[in-house]
C-alpha cells in the first residue's frame, strides 16, 4: 500500500514537473473569468485592487496541491493586516466531478481563510485551465481508494492590483519570495 501509494506521489510530481514547462511571458493581462464560489459567482475582475494568487488542483491530490497551499498560507500569515486586507488566493479544482462547493470551501478552510476555493462544470474549469495553460490529465488508479487522480500545471500564478498576470512560480517556491514580490507589487501600486 505505501509503495503504491510512492509510486502515484511520484507520477503526479513528474508529471506536473513535465506539464509546467509550458512558457508564458511575463507580465500580460491575466484573463478574466467567473467560476462558482461558496458565496456565488465570482469573478477575477470583482478582485481588482488586491493582489491575487491562482492555483489549479483537486482536494483529493495526495501531495502538490497541499505543499502549494500550505506555501500560499504561509505568505498570507507573514502579510500585514493590511497587505492580507488586499491579498486572495483562487484555488481552482480540476476535478469539478467530485469538488463541490461545499468541498472547495471546506478544504481551503485548513489552510487560510483568504483562500477561496472554485469550481463549476466541467467545460467552464477547461477553459479557464486552457486561458492559463494549465495541462491536466484524469489518470485512473487501479486498486487505489481514489480511483484516479488529476495529474496537471503544479504553478502559482501571481496577478497584480490592476489585472496583469506578473509571475508563474513553481508549486514549492519559498514563500519569502512570494512575500517579496506581493509587498514590491503593493508598493509599486501603491
Amino acid at each position: 500500500m505505501a509503495k503504491s501509494r510512492q509510486i502515484v506521489a511520484l507520477i503526479v510530481l513528474l508529471t506536473a514537473f513535465i506539464f509546467s514547462a509550458a512558457v508564458f511571458a511575463f507580465p500580460k493581462k491575466a484573463q478574466d473569468f467567473t467560476l462558482i464560489s461558496p458565496e456565488g459567482r465570482l469573478s477575477l475582475s470583482q478582485l481588482k485592487g488586491q493582489v491575487v494568487l491562482i492555483f489549479f488542483g483537486f482536494t483529493a491530490c495526495p501531495d502538490v496541491c497541499p505543499i502549494s497551499l500550505s506555501t500560499i498560507s504561509n505568505v498570507f500569515h507573514h502579510l500585514k493586516a493590511e497587505e492580507l486586507e488586499k491579498s486572495k488566493a483562487l484555488f481552482i479544482t480540476l476535478d469539478p466531478e467530485r469538488d463541490k462547493v461545499e468541498m472547495m470551501h471546506e478544504y481551503t478552510g485548513f489552510f487560510h481563510p483568504n483562500i477561496i476555493g472554485l469550481t463549476d462544470e466541467p467545460r467552464n474549469i477547461s477553459e479557464v485551465a486552457r486561458l492559463y495553460g494549465v495541462k491536466y490529465q484524469k489518470k485512473e488508479l487501479e486498486r487505489s481508494a481514489l480511483g484516479y487522480v488529476i495529474n496537471h500545471t503544479a504553478d502559482i500564478y501571481l496577478v497584480d492590483t490592476v489585472g496583469m498576470l506578473i509571475q508563474r512560480y513553481p508549486h514549492d517556491v519559498d514563500p519569502k519570495v512570494l512575500i517579496r514580490k506581493i509587498r514590491s507589487l503593493f508598493q509599486d501600486q501603491g
